[in-house]
């Protein structure tokens, strides 16, 4: 197995490792809303803390989510055009998309490490409840979700760039489409 094809899978298993465990946040954000159902309207008991935790998990299950969609291509895009496409074309222009997702990444990690510090070294707490639970935690999932974003973003852009320098490798993700027998 060369290089190449092992630093692919190994971000690829990244990506898919923190989605599938992401995911599990789904199963805490529906216990959360059945309590405070249950808790609102058949002990009529409304939480404090039902509205805002649920907001929290769904949050970090949105952008924790990033890197998992785009190692699976499942970002909306419009192909229309990229489609008619010939292969390196194509290859080109995802170097350039990739290229320049993660240039604005790189803004936007720098932006988001400052502003998960911040609440932090304040001690930022929540305004929205009387919960007042720290921000600190859920705003520190910010840059981490966009350092696996562009973690992901660097092998779609080897991808691109192998593709269009026409050399031939193993791609991970062709073991996965093919179908088993």
């Amino acid at each position: 197995m060369s290089k190449v094809t092992r630093y692919l899978r190994v971000q690829d298993g990244l990506s898919d490792w923190v989605g599938r465990a992401t995911s599990w946040l789904t199963l805490g954000i529906i216990g959360v809303l059945i309590f405070e159902v249950v808790a609102r309207y058949i002990l009529n008991a409304p939480t404090i803390w039902g509205h805002e935790l649920s907001t929290m998990f769904f949050g970090a299950l949105s952008i924790l989510a990033g890197s998992y969609t785009l190692r699976h291509q499942g970002h909306v895009r419009s192909d229309v055009i990229y489609r008619l496409l010939p292969d390196r074309a194509q290859a080109f222009c995802d170097v350039v998309v990739f290229t320049l997702a993660l240039v604005v990444l790189a803004i936007v990690l720098q932006m988001a490490v400052d502003f998960a510090y911040h609440a932090w070294n304040i001690g930022e707490f929540s305004n929205r409840s009387v919960w007042r639970p720290p921000l600190w935690p859920i705003k520190a999932t910010i840059p981490l979700a966009v350092a696996l974003l562009m973690l992901q973003c660097l092998a779609e852009l080897v991808r691109a760039a192998l593709r269009l320098a026409g050399v031939t490798f193993q791609d991970p993700r062709s073991d996965e489409d093919e179908p088993e027998q």
